[in-house]
């Protein structure tokens, strides 16, 4: 994959969870400026990640998310039946 199109994927991601918070803002009948208070951001740095402006810190989309009463989490529930995750070594 050439760098272009990891850039192109990698804004897709940034675009994708822009949409999703800004949905989840509004169908919880928040302002960006009230999400922003409620998760300790900046409402113009909300407003960047909800348009895909810039790649976000992994502790600011978890205050999001936590303000938001979600959580952040890799493991999907649907897998709990696969192999315990272990440490690679």
């Amino acid at each position: 994959m050439t760098y272009e199109e990891k850039e192109a994927q990698r804004q897709k991601t940034r675009d994708r969870i822009g949409l999703r918070i800004a949905t989840l803002r509004k169908m919880q009948g928040l302002t960006q400026e009230q999400l922003a208070d409620k998760a300790g951001i900046q409402r113009t740095h909300l407003s960047r990640i909800e348009a895909g402006k810039y790649a976000v810190a992994l502790e600011t989309i978890q205050a999001i998310a936590e303000a938001l009463g979600m959580t952040v989490d890799i493991v999907d529930e649907r897998l709990r039946d696969l192999a315990p995750l272990r440490v690679l070594t």
